[in-house]
């Protein structure tokens, strides 16, 4: 009797395991100085970024579950202020972010690269 138990109790617990993938949020920020100039570059840049990361993170042969990669970008103005709060703001949502890819103007990247030590990111 115990031993239906067990197999029972294995196999309700291998189907919540199998509905139950892992997701892994990953944000692009991307600045834009002219949204219907840059918006299709800026879309594909961030677009081969994203699948560069899936890649690499599919090819960890530790990760035994099936990843599902949460995609969301934001296309920003040029400027230091904006762009800092954006960057809080997905510090802080739900689900954390794992990774927050940037391909924006040098006076987002020098603000963003002087608060990083203060929420333990890398740049």
């Amino acid at each position: 009797m115990w031993w239906y138990c067990f197999v029972y109790n294995h196999l309700i617990f291998s189907l919540i395991s199998l509905t139950k993938s892992k997701q892994i949020p990953l944000i692009g920020l991307f600045t834009r100085d002219n949204p219907e100039d840059n918006y299709i570059n800026n879309s594909s840049s961030s677009f081969l970024i994203f699948d560069y990361a899936i890649k690499h993170l599919k090819a960890i042969k530790t990760i035994h579950t099936e990843l599902v990669i949460q995609r969301y970008e934001q296309d920003i103005p040029c400027d230091m202020a904006i762009a800092t709060k954006m960057v809080f703001d997905m510090i802080h949502q739900t689900p954390k972010p794992l990774a927050i890819f940037s391909g924006s103007c040098r006076k987002v990247a020098s603000a963003i690269a002087e608060t990083a030590g203060v929420y333990n990111m890398t740049t």
